[in-house]
Protein backbone atom coordinates (compact mmCIF):
# COMPACT_ATOMS: atom_id res chain seq x y z
CA UNK A 1 0.00 0.00 0.00
CA UNK A 2 2.80 2.50 0.57
CA UNK A 3 4.50 1.33 -2.59
CA UNK A 4 1.26 2.73 -4.54
CA UNK A 5 1.29 5.69 -2.19
CA UNK A 6 4.73 6.85 -3.20
CA UNK A 7 3.93 6.81 -6.81
CA UNK A 8 0.75 9.15 -6.31
CA UNK A 9 2.78 11.09 -4.82
CA UNK A 10 5.79 11.52 -7.34
CA UNK A 11 2.58 11.82 -10.09
CA UNK A 12 1.30 14.65 -8.04
CA UNK A 13 4.82 16.24 -7.75
CA UNK A 14 5.62 15.29 -11.17
CA UNK A 15 2.36 16.82 -12.16
CA UNK A 16 2.97 20.41 -10.44
CA UNK A 17 6.40 20.63 -11.57
CA UNK A 18 5.50 19.96 -15.56
CA UNK A 19 2.38 22.70 -14.52
CA UNK A 20 4.59 25.38 -13.43
CA UNK A 21 6.96 24.73 -16.56
CA UNK A 22 4.42 25.28 -18.52
CA UNK A 23 2.72 28.28 -17.33
CA UNK A 24 6.27 30.16 -16.72
CA UNK A 25 6.78 29.92 -20.51
CA UNK A 26 3.64 32.07 -20.82
CA UNK A 27 3.85 34.91 -17.86
CA UNK A 28 6.31 35.69 -15.29
CA UNK A 29 6.17 33.65 -11.92
CA UNK A 30 5.09 36.24 -10.09
CA UNK A 31 1.58 36.80 -12.12
CA UNK A 32 1.13 32.84 -11.96
CA UNK A 33 -1.27 32.05 -9.26
CA UNK A 34 -1.47 28.89 -7.10
CA UNK A 35 -4.97 27.88 -8.25
CA UNK A 36 -3.45 28.12 -11.89
CA UNK A 37 -1.17 25.79 -11.29
CA UNK A 38 -3.37 23.41 -9.43
CA UNK A 39 -5.93 23.61 -12.55
CA UNK A 40 -3.29 22.68 -14.98
CA UNK A 41 -1.97 19.52 -12.60
CA UNK A 42 -5.45 18.66 -12.33
CA UNK A 43 -4.54 18.94 -8.45
CA UNK A 44 -6.62 20.29 -5.89
CA UNK A 45 -5.43 23.72 -3.53
CA UNK A 46 -5.17 21.45 -0.41
CA UNK A 47 -3.17 18.84 -2.28
CA UNK A 48 -0.78 21.46 -3.26
CA UNK A 49 0.29 22.93 -0.09
CA UNK A 50 0.59 19.16 1.89
CA UNK A 51 3.96 19.33 -0.85
CA UNK A 52 5.04 23.03 -1.38
CA UNK A 53 4.91 26.00 1.29
CA UNK A 54 4.47 28.51 -2.29
CA UNK A 55 4.54 28.50 -5.96
CA UNK A 56 8.17 29.49 -5.23
CA UNK A 57 8.98 26.82 -3.23
CA UNK A 58 7.53 24.62 -5.91
CA UNK A 59 9.49 26.31 -8.62
CA UNK A 60 12.88 25.08 -6.10
CA UNK A 61 11.99 21.91 -6.38
CA UNK A 62 11.04 21.74 -10.11
CA UNK A 63 14.72 23.58 -10.85
CA UNK A 64 16.13 20.92 -8.40
CA UNK A 65 14.69 18.16 -10.29
CA UNK A 66 16.19 19.47 -13.79
CA UNK A 67 19.72 19.59 -11.61
CA UNK A 68 19.53 16.00 -10.32
CA UNK A 69 18.23 14.38 -14.00
CA UNK A 70 21.54 16.49 -15.57
CA UNK A 71 23.92 15.38 -12.96
CA UNK A 72 22.61 11.76 -13.28
CA UNK A 73 23.39 12.13 -16.52
CA UNK A 74 27.23 13.05 -16.59
CA UNK A 75 29.55 10.28 -16.70
CA UNK A 76 32.11 8.96 -13.64
CA UNK A 77 35.26 10.82 -13.39
CA UNK A 78 37.06 7.68 -11.47
CA UNK A 79 37.11 6.28 -15.36
CA UNK A 80 39.94 9.05 -16.38
CA UNK A 81 42.49 7.65 -16.34
CA UNK A 82 44.19 9.40 -19.56
CA UNK A 83 44.27 12.30 -21.22
CA UNK A 84 42.40 10.98 -23.95
CA UNK A 85 39.56 9.59 -21.11
CA UNK A 86 40.04 13.10 -20.12
CA UNK A 87 38.58 14.65 -23.00
CA UNK A 88 35.64 11.79 -23.67
CA UNK A 89 34.53 12.95 -20.39
CA UNK A 90 34.75 16.83 -21.00
CA UNK A 91 32.78 15.92 -24.68
CA UNK A 92 30.14 14.34 -22.67
CA UNK A 93 29.31 16.46 -19.97
CA UNK A 94 28.79 19.49 -22.87
CA UNK A 95 27.03 17.68 -24.91
CA UNK A 96 24.73 16.57 -22.00
CA UNK A 97 23.90 20.31 -21.00
CA UNK A 98 23.58 21.37 -24.94
CA UNK A 99 21.42 18.42 -25.28
CA UNK A 100 19.25 19.62 -22.33
CA UNK A 101 19.43 23.33 -23.83
CA UNK A 102 18.08 22.24 -26.59
CA UNK A 103 15.34 20.57 -25.66
CA UNK A 104 14.26 22.52 -23.25
CA UNK A 105 15.31 26.50 -25.22
CA UNK A 106 11.49 27.60 -24.69
CA UNK A 107 12.06 27.06 -21.03
CA UNK A 108 15.00 28.46 -20.47
CA UNK A 109 14.24 31.62 -22.79
CA UNK A 110 11.01 32.41 -20.65
CA UNK A 111 12.51 31.58 -17.30
CA UNK A 112 15.49 34.38 -18.36
CA UNK A 113 13.21 36.59 -19.85
CA UNK A 114 11.43 36.70 -16.33
CA UNK A 115 14.63 37.44 -14.67
CA UNK A 116 14.69 34.29 -12.68
CA UNK A 117 18.25 33.24 -13.49
CA UNK A 118 18.09 30.06 -12.06
CA UNK A 119 18.53 27.22 -14.56
CA UNK A 120 21.27 29.15 -16.86
CA UNK A 121 23.10 29.29 -12.88
CA UNK A 122 22.18 25.41 -12.48
CA UNK A 123 23.75 24.97 -15.78
CA UNK A 124 27.17 27.02 -14.81
CA UNK A 125 27.29 24.94 -11.37
CA UNK A 126 27.15 21.72 -13.53
CA UNK A 127 29.90 22.82 -15.72
CA UNK A 128 31.75 24.46 -13.15
CA UNK A 129 31.98 21.11 -11.15
CA UNK A 130 32.40 18.99 -13.82
CA UNK A 131 35.49 21.28 -15.57
CA UNK A 132 36.83 21.47 -11.78
CA UNK A 133 36.75 17.52 -11.51
CA UNK A 134 38.33 16.90 -15.60
CA UNK A 135 41.11 19.09 -14.45
CA UNK A 136 41.60 18.02 -10.74
CA UNK A 137 42.02 14.55 -13.04
CA UNK A 138 44.36 16.17 -15.55
CA UNK A 139 46.38 17.48 -12.98
CA UNK A 140 47.37 13.91 -11.56
CA UNK A 141 48.15 13.07 -15.29
CA UNK A 142 49.85 16.12 -16.29
CA UNK A 143 50.49 19.12 -14.15
CA UNK A 144 48.36 22.40 -14.50
CA UNK A 145 50.71 25.91 -14.80
CA UNK A 146 47.70 27.61 -13.24
CA UNK A 147 45.13 26.48 -10.28
CA UNK A 148 42.40 24.22 -10.70
CA UNK A 149 39.45 27.39 -9.87
CA UNK A 150 41.87 29.67 -12.48
CA UNK A 151 41.97 26.99 -15.27
CA UNK A 152 37.76 26.02 -14.38
CA UNK A 153 37.14 29.58 -14.31
CA UNK A 154 38.86 30.51 -17.74
CA UNK A 155 37.45 27.06 -19.42
CA UNK A 156 33.54 27.62 -17.91
CA UNK A 157 33.50 31.40 -19.00
CA UNK A 158 34.14 30.49 -22.10
CA UNK A 159 31.21 27.90 -22.25
CA UNK A 160 29.08 29.66 -20.70
CA UNK A 161 29.58 32.74 -22.75
CA UNK A 162 28.73 30.76 -25.44
CA UNK A 163 25.55 28.84 -24.26
CA UNK A 164 24.32 32.28 -23.29
CA UNK A 165 24.67 33.99 -27.00
CA UNK A 166 23.62 30.22 -28.72
CA UNK A 167 20.04 30.65 -26.52
CA UNK A 168 19.61 34.34 -27.58
CA UNK A 169 20.80 33.91 -30.97
CA UNK A 170 19.39 30.87 -32.50
CA UNK A 171 20.17 31.43 -35.93
CA UNK A 172 23.71 32.38 -35.60
CA UNK A 173 24.69 29.05 -34.50
CA UNK A 174 23.33 25.39 -34.22
CA UNK A 175 23.95 22.33 -32.28
CA UNK A 176 25.81 20.72 -34.25
CA UNK A 177 28.40 23.61 -34.70
CA UNK A 178 28.76 23.39 -31.23
CA UNK A 179 29.40 19.94 -31.18
CA UNK A 180 31.83 20.30 -33.38
CA UNK A 181 33.47 22.79 -31.85
CA UNK A 182 33.55 20.66 -28.43
CA UNK A 183 34.93 17.76 -30.58
CA UNK A 184 37.68 20.03 -31.86
CA UNK A 185 38.70 20.91 -27.75
CA UNK A 186 37.83 17.54 -27.38
CA UNK A 187 40.06 16.22 -29.65
CA UNK A 188 43.06 18.85 -28.60
CA UNK A 189 42.63 19.24 -24.98
CA UNK A 190 46.44 17.60 -24.38
CA UNK A 191 47.55 20.19 -26.75
CA UNK A 192 46.36 22.92 -24.97
CA UNK A 193 50.24 24.03 -23.78
CA UNK A 194 48.95 26.78 -22.08
CA UNK A 195 47.00 25.15 -19.38
CA UNK A 196 50.01 22.88 -18.58
CA UNK A 197 53.73 22.46 -16.82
Amino acid sequence: MEYKEDLRIQKTRRDLRGAIIELIKEKPIEKISVTEICNKAMVNRMTFYKYYEDKFSLLDDTVNEIKDIIINKAPNTRNIKTLDDASLFFAEIIKIVLEFLDNNRDLIIAVEKNGDYKLLDIITYISEDAIKELLTQLNKLKPLKYSIPLSASFIYGGFISTIVYWIDHPNAINKNQLLELIDDIKNNLSSLNFLFK
